[in-house]
């Protein structure tokens, strides 16, 4: 049963939505980057501010990575444990790295007077936990180090800008697929359904009627799955730009990995997932144990006599 010429025009008249939602998914998914100030609003610590000397350190590190224009690069204090970054230093709004407020502490003190709490109940620092907890968050030179030439990396290497097209990318490929794929389709059993819009009853394929879903819902699977695939490469890429600067920034990143498995450990001693390893599961984040890994790896066979 061949596609009646009406019907088939209705599906083609789905073009215009399809290629203006697409647009309008690709608008959305490029507003923060092209404006950064909506990642730090939308990241920042309401109560702690990256200080100046902060923001020359990021800054001189970004000229030693040849970042281009590192003076568009604004610093701030995310929440939580997890720097972040966004934007694009060739843009006339720039760029933005978020750094845990960790990076603030430089001493057990600092830490004790932090506010921090474990599972809403205060800390005792003089436990053996509160000891071990104090150790694994107050960040060595080096850690910070490699964090943040992670996060350069990224907008050097435009990956907040990479991914920018793929979910529209997907859906006009999945409208397409859709589209064609009822003409390959000879011998399905004919349904009538009514076109209310245009007072006429079309003959449809059971194809077109179940297809279009499905091959839209397969587009989707297939959209989450590159982008799992694309973000995780990423990831890596970015820890090796950061390794590669020096061979301290390998050894931060390396300290890094092992501070961040042993302190999932201690918040989730019943779990027998870690939390790096569901995060990594549901988003483009390698787990801990694989970065660290590469890391260990790219440490011992690479010549560190430049440096």
């Amino acid at each position: 049963w061949p596609i009646p010429i009406p019907a088939m025009s209705r599906y083609k008249n789905m073009r215009k939505v399809v290629y203006l939602a697409a647009g309008a998914i690709a608008a959305i998914n490029c507003v923060p980057h092209a404006f950064p100030a909506v990642i730090r609003k939308s990241y920042e610590s309401p109560d702690a501010k990256a200080p100046e000397e902060l923001t020359t350190h990021v800054r001189r590190i970004a000229r030693a990575m040849h970042v281009r224009n590192p003076d568009r690069i604004e610093v701030f204090i995310s929440r939580g444990f997890s720097s972040v970054s966004g934007g694009c230093a060739l843009w006339p709004n720039g760029a933005v790295v978020g750094v845990p407020r960790t990076f603030l502490f430089r001493n057990r003190n600092d830490i004790e007077r932090s506010g921090l709490r474990l599972q809403n109940e205060d800390i005792d620092w003089n436990s053996e936990i509160g000891q071990k907890l104090a150790h694994l968050l107050l960040p060595s030179t080096q850690e910070m180090n490699f964090r943040i030439a992670h996060e350069l990396a990224h907008i050097e290497l435009f990956d907040p800008l990479v991914k920018v097209p793929l979910a529209s990318a997907a859906l006009v490929a999945s409208y397409h697929i859709a589209l064609v794929a009822p003409r390959c389709e000879c011998h399905v059993i004919p349904c009538e359904i009514t076109c209310w819009s245009c007072d006429v009853l079309v003959v449809l394929p059971r194809l077109v009627i179940t297809g279009f879903p499905l091959l839209f819902g397969a587009g989707l699977f297939v959209y989450l799955q590159l982008s799992s695939a694309l973000g995780r490469w990423m990831e890596l890429r970015a820890d090796r730009w950061a390794a590669l600067c020096k061979k301290s920034y390998t050894e931060g990143g390396i300290d890094f990995m092992r501070k961040s498995i042993e302190l999932e450990s201690i918040l989730q001693p019943s779990t027998q997932i870690s939390i790096s390893q569901l995060i990594s599961s549901l988003s483009h984040h390698p787990d801990h144990q694989e970065r660290l890994d590469r890391l260990e790896k790219l440490l011992s066979i690479t010549n560190w006599d430049y440096n």
